[in-house]
């Protein structure tokens, strides 16, 4: 969605918040780090997912997850608003998947020092 929106490969190597997209453009590997990115991306979810599967803790893997998918989401969107509130906007929503992994960590410590009494 950022190249379509964006127009130029210049605007996206002069704007761009990701070091990893600018260095693929400039290098001309672009094609290459969308497979790579893509396929890490869904192999960290399936695993992490796999692996809460069945605990307390799945649901805050997958809020997680969608969060994290809809800040990309909306990240490249930013190229047609263009707006500084949209930016911090999209900010706020990485703040947010840190914010979550922060209190499932701290759940987890939580249950973990304070387990549930034997019924």
């Amino acid at each position: 969605m950022t190249f379509f929106l964006a127009g130029d490969t210049s605007l996206i190597i002069s704007w761009e918040a990701s070091p990893f997209v600018r260095f693929a453009l400039i290098n001309n590997i672009m094609i290459p780090y969308l497979v790579a990115i893509v396929l890490f991306y869904f192999g960290a979810s399936y695993a992490v997912l796999r692996v809460l599967s069945g605990t307390i803790y799945y649901k805050f893997g997958v809020l997680l997850i969608v969060t994290m998918s809809i800040t990309h989401l909306i990240g490249g969107m930013s190229w047609y608003f263009r707006n500084s509130l949209y930016s911090n906007g999209v900010l706020m929503m990485s703040v947010l998947s840190i914010v979550i992994a922060f209190v499932a960590f701290g759940f987890s410590l939580l249950r973990e020092y304070n387990p549930a009494p034997p019924q």
